[in-house]
């Protein structure tokens, strides 16, 4: 309910997963660069869809109103018709992806994935793009990682991986796999975790016996990082 109803039906999805790099021209136009570290949030801006019934829709308007800019709610794109943004490319089957596993040598921009299938050494375990969520957090490879000899692949990552691996996990990638425990429920493929900043009013334009909701604006949220 909410948000993720909102995104469902949503007219486009505007998507900020930079760094934070500042720049400094000099008077002599050379430019420099620097980043600054940080856990490079996920962003999204959504614009709604402005033709939902009201009568239909005061459950999901109710829910808005309750979580508001205050609580986290849960973006799965792998259950909307946005499911292209997280879609896995590699070769491994659901199955296969379900029975692999995180390991414990994960750190830094670096995901050890193990309990890997038999299959070609030739074959793609990810592929540059692919999401792989750990915990909470998702990530996007940045390379083609193939299958090769060995029991574990290093897939290398977008930004640093914010939870220690204690002991191997279930793995999460694109729309396969079950994530940890969100808001009390898990889910099928990456999830983000996210809270509001942009949370526009609406009007009621009215039609028979009924209104159109049109939304003064699109909703904005950030990836709760803890």
């Amino acid at each position: 309910m909410g948000l993720q109803n909102i995104l469902a039906v949503a007219e486009s999805v505007g998507i900020n997963d930079h760094k934070f790099v500042g720049q400094m021209l000099s008077r002599n136009m050379r430019i420099s660069t620097a980043e600054i570290l940080t856990v490079q949030p996920f962003e999204f801006e959504i614009k709604p869809m402005n033709y939902l019934l009201y009568s239909q829709s005061r459950s999901i308007l109710s829910t808005l109103r309750e979580v508001d800019r205050q609580n986290e709610q849960y973006l799965n794109f792998g259950s909307t018709g946005w499911l292209n943004y997280i879609a896995y490319r590699g070769d491994m089957s659901g199955v296969q992806i379900n029975a692999c596993t995180i390991q414990t040598g994960t750190t830094g921009k670096t995901i050890v994935l193990g309990t890997l299938p038999a299959i070609s050494s030739a074959a793609f375990i990810v592929k540059t793009g692919d999401f792989i969520q750990i915990d909470r957090y998702a990530y996007i490879a940045t390379a083609d990682v193939q299958r090769g000899g060995s029991a574990t692949v290093n897939i290398p990552v977008h930004r640093t991986v914010m939870t220690t691996v204690a002991s191997p996990i279930g793995a999460v990638i694109g729309q396969f796999g079950t994530t940890t425990s969100l808001g009390g429920s898990t889910y099928t493929g990456v999830t983000f975790p996210v809270i509001m900043r942009d949370y526009p009013t609406y009007t009621l334009v009215p039609m028979t016996n009924d209104s159109f909701i049109a939304w003064n604006g699109g909703f904005r949220a950030i990836e709760a990082v803890l």
